[in-house]
């Protein structure tokens, strides 16, 4: 008898739920960060596109794979990860912070001030930027490792060894990011500063395998995400 992994039939629908996983979050960051940036129809698409990365896990899961949301099969060392997952966290925006001071990237960063600044105005943030700030790094955070570790990276391994899927899952969560970072960056910036969230997102599913848990990958995202975004409200405040 085939395992699920194995069954072709399965491992149809499997490519089909993962398939738009990977590339929605992808073309979705052309229409609200390049096409329509700072319009009500761009706004309005990001916040869509947050609403997809919830519900496309739920739906596929439950209705299109016809699997449960919780695996029991294997324990769930939640406090294991916390650990290694702050010690990431904060070597990464150590890291950063160095980075700005000692190479380029500080130089390139404060050529790019207005810009930055403009990009974070169009989304209409600019006003509760804290307000922005917390719900990114908290909330946002957690949704995106629901969706990137949780989601596409389980599902992945389902279909290949862990690390491929590791790497798909990482290629997927760097691509939009991308594209984001050319609106703030140099294209030579943004696609080295995308490898690098690429570099970000193999860890949080290194983290995942190991503790089945999404918790410390989640705490280690939120305390890079908070790193950045003090970058980035010290941005907005010194642009003209």
């Amino acid at each position: 008898m085939n395992t699920p992994a194995s069954d072709p039939a399965s491992r149809r629908r499997r490519w089909l739920v993962l398939a738009p996983a990977l590339t929605i979050p992808l073309a979705a960051s052309f229409f609200y960060f390049v096409l329509y940036p700072g319009t009500a129809f761009g706004n309005g698409f990001y916040k869509g596109v947050k609403v997809f990365l919830l519900l496309w896990p739920v739906v596929a899961t439950l209705f299109l794979l016809r699997e449960k949301m919780v695996d029991r099969s294997r324990q769930k060392r939640h406090l294991a990860g916390v650990l290694p997952g702050v010690g990431f966290g904060l070597l990464v925006v150590t890291l950063l912070f160095f980075l700005l001071e000692a190479t380029p990237l500080g130089q390139v960063l404060d050529g790019n001030r207005d810009r930055i600044a403009g990009r974070i105005r169009d989304l209409g943030v600019a006003e509760h930027f804290l307000w922005f700030a917390l719900f990114l790094s908290f909330f946002h955070a957690a949704l995106e490792e629901f969706y990137w570790r949780w989601f596409v990276f389980g599902q992945a391994r389902k279909l290949m060894r862990p690390s491929l899927a590791c790497f798909v899952a990482s290629a997927g969560f760097a691509a939009h990011h991308i594209v984001v970072l050319s609106q703030f960056f140099p294209i030579g910036w943004a696609l080295v500063l995308g490898v690098c969230v690429g570099i970000g997102g193999a860890a949080w599913c290194w983290l995942l395998h190991r503790y089945n848990s999404i918790f410390g990958a989640w705490v280690s995202h939120m305390i890079i995400d908070l790193g950045l975004m003090w970058i980035g409200w010290e941005i907005l405040k010194s642009a003209t």
